[in-house]
């Protein structure tokens, strides 16, 4: 039987109750607070449905669980659109328009949603898989501990800094308590075998896995194209959890895992300083590659006719030990590898971009772009910062290069807010977009590339382009050095 679990109202200010709910429905007491813009006051409650049975009163046994379990909270705005000066968000995590919710079980993060689905529907769903109860380590890392007993399952919202929980006592009983297998165990920790010729077709985005519609609409263009590879360019919100992989990401990017190349963004180190479950999810060993045709941190691969090189700038050195990348496991792998590189055409991709109109960059990704631009590499691929940009080949000074410079794009358009606004017009961006989802095709050919940036949503802002989603709005090629 379906039990809608009451939540109790953390800090809540005096507030009407919400409106009757249905027999088997048990609701928050409603969080009213001021808009800091508006003279109408916000409010919110929240309901939360489970499968398991109720808990009717103090001293009854604990409500059993097992398996996965479907679980939904529904939140109730008044009004419906946020208000001036509205913060709807929640502790620790990013701000959005329409609110979020974040789950914790005994205290352990879970998973957070970050913005409905779709806009404004106010439903959160997502499976609690309880045969994992995720726990820190000693270094910040992190695991998946199959355990038995008593639990508390947390729910958490925020408005205008106040906070609105519940907890939910339950007793997990899996028979066989076990971790859970990573839906992609069956690559052996191999990445995917691509082919040689051309053309050949790619799929790139980034940003996109938090479980709202925008990611699905994005997947299911990519899709479309029936790419030869998917390159996923990193960040699985809100926090790298083993939910939200399985939740977010498996059943919208992952229905491309076969043909799928990744690189971890700092979102899957958020939680977990090692970036746990992303190697989990990939299984891939969190260092170099352990086999030849292997994943892992950083690895390459040759397809279409490009060799090609996924790296990792979440293990840079710190910002004043710049100068000893070059000895760093990664910085001798990537010599290594630029050195045993015989193809004319080379691509790069990794999650945070070195230039940006936009202040989510990482400038000490210049260690990168110095190996790179001294082998001749063509493309930069990276997502990060919330947009679309190509910038103009540039040296690993930043200047202008027409004859060996390196051209970067940015695409974190993936499926997450589009929330950054443009802190600079640098000249040297050849074009950007802050205000469309979308994704790069690239087309690899002998001694070019073909790029386009295409959108699945049709043009609301009154620009004489994207009004059909068939139709790129950024187009060209890049010749090979």
């Amino acid at each position: 039987m379906k039990l809608i679990v009451a939540l109790a109202a953390a800090l809540a200010l005096p507030a009407l109750a919400p409106s009757v709910a249905h027999a088997d429905e048990r609701c928050s007491s409603t969080l009213t607070v001021d808009s800091p813009g508006s003279t109408v006051k916000s409010s919110v409650y929240m309901c939360v449905t489970t499968p398991f049975t109720q808990q009717p009163t103090a001293g009854d046994p604990l409500p059993v669980v097992a398996g996965d379990q479907l679980i939904e909270a529904t939140l109730h705005w008044d009004p419906l659109a946020a208000q001036p000066g509205d913060v709807r968000g929640c502790s620790g995590q990013r701000k959005t328009p329409s609110g979020c919710v974040s789950w914790t079980v005994n205290g352990q993060y879970l998973l957070t949603h970050l913005y409905d689905t779709p806009l404004n529907s106010d439903d959160y769903r997502f499976t609690w898989h309880t045969e994992c109860v995720p726990q820190k380590t000693a270094s910040g890392g992190g695991i998946c501990v199959p355990r038995n007993g008593a639990a508390t399952l947390t729910a958490q919202i925020m408005l205008n800094g106040k906070t609105l929980t519940v907890s939910v006592p339950v007793d997990i009983e899996n028979t066989l308590p076990a971790p859970i297998v990573s839906p992609n165990a069956w690559n052996d920790g191999l990445i995917p075998t691509f082919k040689q010729t051309a053309p050949f077709v790619i799929a790139a985005t980034g940003d996109g896995a938090a479980g709202a519609i925008m990611g699905s609409k994005v997947q299911q263009m990519m899709a479309g194209w029936n790419p030869d590879m998917l390159m996923y360019l990193g960040d699985v919100y809100q926090r790298g959890s083993l939910e939200e992989f399985v939740n977010f990401y498996d059943p919208v990017f992952g229905q491309q895992s076969h043909i799928t190349v990744p690189t971890p963004g700092n979102h899957e180190h958020k939680e977990y300083k090692d970036g746990a479950f992303y190697f989990w999810y990939w299984n891939y060993p969190n260092s170099g590659p352990t086999k030849p045709g292997g994943g892992g941190q950083y690895y390459s691969f040759n397809a279409g006719g490009w060799h090609i090189i996924s790296l990792d700038a979440n293990i840079l050195p710190p910002k004043d030990q710049l100068s000893t990348f070059a000895t760093t496991p990664q910085g001798e792998w990537l010599k290594a590898d630029l050195a045993a590189n015989t193809s004319r055409c080379t691509l790069a991709f990794w999650h945070q971009e070195r230039f940006s109109d936009i202040s989510l960059r990482l400038p000490q990704t210049s260690v990168f772009w110095n190996a790179l631009y001294a082998k001749n590499v063509d493309l930069i691929v990276n997502a990060h910062a919330h947009s679309y940009e190509r910038w103009r080949p540039l040296n690993p000074a930043g200047n202008l290069d027409a004859a060996r410079g390196i051209t970067q794009f940015v695409v974190g358009t993936g499926g997450n807010v589009l929330a950054e606004q443009w802190q600079t017009q640098d000249s040297r961006s050849a074009f950007r977009k802050n205000t469309y989802w979308g994704a790069l095709k690239l087309t690899l050919r002998p001694g070019y590339a073909q790029y386009a940036f295409y959108s699945p949503q049709k043009n609301t802002t009154g620009e004489p382009i994207g009004n059909d989603p068939t139709v790129p709005l950024d187009m060209g090629t890049v010749p090979c050095h």
